[in-house]
């Protein structure tokens, strides 16, 4: 039998559920691109630079894969999708704008300055980033001259799209979640989590059943209202 939630009162989301261990793994292979490499980031030149062993790494790198943060090839190593080059350019972000402030404004060197960001740029939001920015006079590169990635880069063209919209058939990726507490938990648990990928089997008034990883799963209408989505294949025309 499918598995059932009932609505909860829900909070807005967060810009991106990732953890900053996760996070780590996504802005190195960022800064290997940006450092000239080509193609896949090898795991064993992440692992060496998180200083974290290969099978760790490989498992990190396996499990955001399956979040659809990274693409692993087997034997070449892993690039960034779209969501995980949008969340590694925040923190990037954050962490540049950070250093710019500590540079500039309490006299540290250039690379202190980027270490004591390294503590800052998970634990700001985008808001105060974006604060941050207009403070500095919007730099585009921080103190080490690296490029300081813009706000509205790699934005979702799409308009937003629920998962209690789709019809039938639908396939979609999951791009936000605007639950919290139990029922995020519920959701993420069961499959349904950022970079996901869902496809709607069922679809009336007492709410959908979608097709996860894990398997079946019936939500009621409120609940998958807030499952944001981008739906992906032929199949996928709101109801």
């Amino acid at each position: 039998m499918p598995k059932e939630m009932l609505a909860e009162t829900t909070s807005p989301p967060e810009l991106a559920s990732t953890s900053e261990s996760e996070q780590m793994y996504l802005i190195t292979v960022a800064r290997a691109a940006e450092a000239g490499n080509e193609g896949p980031v090898a795991i064993s030149k992440i692992a060496d630079a998180l200083d974290v062993s290969v099978p760790s790494a490989n498992e990190m790198v396996r499990k955001l894969d399956n979040r659809g943060l990274l693409v692993y090839e087997p034997y070449h190593g892993v690039l960034l999708t779209d969501l995980g080059r949008r969340i590694a350019d925040q923190v990037l972000r954050t962490r540049r704008l950070w250093a710019t402030f500590l540079a500039e404004h309490l006299g540290f060197s250039p690379t202190d300055a980027d270490e004591q960001a390294c503590d800052l740029e998970h634990s700001t939001t985008p808001e105060a980033a974006d604060r941050l920015a207009v403070f500095l006079g919007n730099p585009a590169a921080g103190p080490l001259g690296m490029r300081i990635p813009d706000a509205t880069e790699h934005a979702e063209p799409v308009a937003d799209l629920r998962l209690a919209d789709l019809s039938v058939g639908a396939e979609a990726e999951v791009t936000s979640l605007a639950a919290s507490g139990r029922i995020l938990d519920f959701l993420t648990t069961e499959g349904i989590a950022v970079g996901a990928r869902v496809t709607v089997t069922a679809s009336g008034t007492s709410g959908v059943l979608v097709v996860t990883d894990t398997g079946d799963m019936h939500l009621d209408g409120a609940v998958a209202a807030t499952v944001a989505v981008q739906t992906i294949g032929g199949r996928n025309a709101p109801a």
